[in-house]
């Protein structure tokens, strides 16, 4: 059994103990019965690893430095045990060898407490096989993510891969197909880990090279939104790709086209349409037709195609849409429209854009994906900057799993527009401050770029 699916059945019977605990006598078959099993899988594991670490930082879950991914199959389970330690303000729950059934559920009665109780609580019983490590409103980054450059380090090499891949078509110059193939497993594991910090780039927007951060941008949200829904890692790696290569056919389209500083006419835009065909052409000539390159060359061709059958190219209903460009139409028009272009120099602010996903879900995005998506980002995407109630305001800069409309704020500016820098604030946890409505950050002279980075 891998890490991660022991993580996951670890946080099952951990759950399972919590809710026997709270319902039924402590000498009730079904709370001994779920301390033996609990009790069985952690001496096991602590015969291979020092010790079993739960680490909660932000909205993230880590057992011995795994990220487990909040999924349909266990998901209850995950959101207790991070709801708990997040109420608790509980950093980390690290379990040693020599834990023992009494222990557990005395630990799971302990839990039951609330936020200024449980401290108290905790240290009265004198766990011998049990520590807590707590923290504070700043959350500190564990030690084993604390390279925080290391995320950001991917994703711009990741967008010097791209631009370089572009420019020598454009040149009819010969690609490094290999650099590529390895930023996309790079996305890949950095995504595993630190999914929001990656998500967190995407809000960083280039006026001047639009085409490349786009198309980064595309391939990183495409795969988030796979990630969520279960994709395999082969199947995530292609993705990923696919998501990054899906304008590539714009290379077969003159540059005065793309970068026209005024609106197209009818003409150019029919021009400008034919990218999807010329894309096939372009991914056989620099992947050829391996699995990967033909779930692109799908891409490609489809991802201007909706739901309701309309899009170009032209196609009947005879011909279904792959779920690979589903997901790619819909992380594809969410970046266009949150960034700013030659004929949209005022783009929509994320959380509208996040609402006219919703709204043409059934129509022009698959209702199911859509959904997923707007749980991924939550009602206000990182990068997102909110008035709150109290006259201050805030930079989005984390999501929190369950709450979609309660995210975590940086506060940055004052009404007055006066640059600060104050707390960082939960949302789902301090019901104190309340969202007033989101704004363009230029209103208030911020900068998500110089907070996210």
């Amino acid at each position: 059994m891998s890490i991660y699916s022991t993580g996951k059945n670890i946080i099952s019977l951990f759950y399972a103990l919590e809710k026997a605990v709270q319902v039924y006598d402590l000498r009730n078959d079904v709370v001994t019965g779920t301390a033996k099993k609990f009790g069985h899988i952690l001496r096991t594991l602590l015969n291979i690893y020092p010790q079993v670490e739960l680490v909660r930082y932000r909205e993230y879950v880590f057992f011995n430095k795994q990220r487990l991914r909040f999924e349909i199959d266990g998901y209850a389970s995950l959101q207790f045990i991070h709801d708990k330690m997040k109420q608790l303000r509980i950093r980390s729950l690290i379990i040693l060898p020599g834990i023992n059934e009494e222990e557990l559920i005395l630990l799971c009665l302990a839990l039951k407490k609330n936020r200024d109780e449980f401290p108290s609580e905790f240290n009265a019983k004198r766990f011998a096989y049990v520590r807590i490590e707590y923290t504070d409103a700043e959350e500190e980054t564990p030690d084993f993510l604390a390279d925080g450059q290391r995320v950001k380090r991917i994703y711009f090499k990741a967008l010097k891969v791209t631009k370089n891949l572009m420019n020598n078509l454009w040149k009819n110059q010969s690609v490094d197909v290999k650099s590529s193939k390895r930023v996309v497993h790079s996305l890949v594991n950095a995504l595993s880990q630190d999914e929001f910090g990656l998500l967190a780039l995407t809000a960083i927007k280039n006026f001047d090279e639009y085409t490349y951060n786009h198309s980064l941008n595309v391939g990183i949200l495409a795969l988030a939104l796979a990630q969520r829904i279960g994709f395999s890692k082969k199947s995530l790696a292609k993705i990923g790709t696919a998501g990054i290569l899906h304008d590539i056919g714009k290379v077969s389209i003159p540059r005065d086209l793309i970068y026209k500083p005024t609106r197209l006419s009818e003409q150019e835009w029919d021009i400008l349409k034919h990218h999807s065909e010329y894309g096939v052409k372009q991914i056989i000539k620099t992947r050829g037709l391996d699995e990967t390159g033909i779930t692109s060359l799908i891409v490609a061709y489809q991802h201007h195609w909706n739901y309701d059958f309309s899009g170009y190219p032209f196609h009947g209903k005879e011909t279904l849409q792959s779920t690979f460009a589903k997901i790619v139409r819909i992380c594809d028009s969410y970046d266009a429209m949150t960034t700013a272009r030659i004929y949209q120099p005022v783009p929509y602010i994320p959380s509208i854009a996040i609402r006219v996903i919703w709204k043409l879900s059934g129509q022009c995005f698959d209702p199911l994906l859509a959904k997923v998506f707007i749980q991924l980002l939550g009602l206000y995407p990182i990068g997102s900057c909110l008035e709150m109630s109290d006259s201050f305001v805030g930079l989005v800069i984390g999501q929190n799993e369950g709450y979609p409309t309660q995210p975590t704020v940086k506060i940055v500016a004052t009404m007055q527009k006066d640059s600060i820098d104050g707390p960082i604030i939960d949302l789902s946890v301090d019901k104190g401050h309340k969202i007033i409505r989101a704004v363009y950050p230029q209103q208030y002279n911020i900068n998500p770029a110089d907070h996210l980075t």
